[in-house]
Formats: structure tokens, sequence, C-alpha cells
């Protein structure tokens, strides 16, 4: 008898704690409504293209936030090399990103 007791004690009390997980998330989600997920089909950070320098030595062009940066990458981190501030070069590389075309590579 202690086993059955047992069991349906350890089913009851996991029945219990899923249906609290699961309307706090309904409560969570009524009350932020769809502010969580706002923007999750479009990421936030991209890259767009990259070059490689060398082992473990390479240069993206990111675009962050709607900005496009020039970043080094390195074996130790990320080195910020630069920003495309003119928005006609701005508007020709999202148009490529957009149309498939493929980016100009660095060249070793």
């Amino acid at each position: 008898m202690d086993f059955w007791e047992s069991l349906v004690r350890m089913v009851s009390a996991l029945a219990a704690v899923l249906g609290l997980m699961m309307v706090l998330a309904l409560a969570a989600r009524r009350w932020l409504g769809g502010r969580v997920l706002v923007g999750a089909d479009t990421p936030l950070v991209q890259v767009l293209g990259t070059g490689y320098l060398g082992p473990k030595k390479s240069v993206a062009l990111v675009s962050v936030a709607g900005e496009l940066l020039i970043v080094g990458s390195t074996a130790d981190g990320l080195v910020p090399l630069g920003r495309v501030n003119d928005p006609e070069q701005v508007r020709q590389v999202l148009a490529k990103r957009d149309a498939g075309t493929a980016l100009p590579e660095v060249s070793r």
C-alpha cells in the first residue's frame, strides 16, 4: 500500500506544479500581451557578410538595429573597425542582402 500511496502523492504533486506553471504562463501572456515576442521574426543583429583574413581572423559587416557596422573578429574577441554612414551605401547593401546577391568578400 505504501508504494501506491506514494505514487499517487507524486503524481498529484506533479499535476499541481504543472497546473501552477500553466496558470502563471497564461497570466504572464495576458498581462504582458504580445510584448514579449515583439520583433521575434526580425533579428536585432544580422551578419550580412564576412571575409576571412587568416586563421581565426575575419572581418564582418553586421547590421545592428538598422546600423551597419564593420567588425573585426579574432580569437580574443571582437574589434570595432568602423561603420557605414552613407545612406546610399546602406540601401545598396541591404538591397543586395534582400535580393540574395552575395556581398563582396574581403580578399586574402
